[in-house]
């Protein structure tokens, strides 16, 4: 009785164990603030936050639509539409549709919409560097 009482202890340990290791953020933790803190190019290395060419950022509301706003030489530019979230056995990816055509959509096809995923890290990554754009990389503000 005693070695069943055993096993059944190490089998719930291995479990719970395991759960833990895959532990992905719930829906909620997409919602808010996204900031903008690397971005990589062909042409420069990872890029430190005060140093970007831009500043941007998105804003995930829990109806389902985003703000997107970038500022680059003094200048404000805002986009915003809707999105959707999918989950996949390997990632999370944020499918954003814009609502009209915007110098600032990070896309590879010259469209209204955008892709990003959520790495490991918990940081949501643009597509864009796929197709020779840069790489951005954005945290969210807690």
């Amino acid at each position: 009785m005693k070695k069943l009482g055993i096993i059944f202890i190490v089998i719930i340990s291995l479990i719970s164990c395991s759960k833990e290791d895959n532990k992905t953020p719930v829906a909620t933790d997409y919602y808010g603030k996204w900031t903008l803190i690397k971005m990589t190019t062909f042409r420069t290395a990872n890029t430190i936050f005060d140093k970007l060419e831009w500043q941007e950022s998105y804003v995930f509301n829990t109806d389902g639509t985003f703000v997107k706003t970038r500022i680059e030489n003094n200048k404000t530019t805002t986009a915003s539409g809707t999105f959707k979230i999918t989950k996949t056995e390997k990632e999370t990816l944020l499918g954003l549709t814009y609502k009209e055509s915007s110098p600032i959509i990070g896309t590879c096809f010259g469209n209204l919409s955008e892709s990003l995923s959520v790495n490991k890290e918990g940081l949501l990554v643009s597509f864009w560097q796929a197709c020779d754009g840069p790489g951005l990389v954005y945290q969210k503000l807690r």
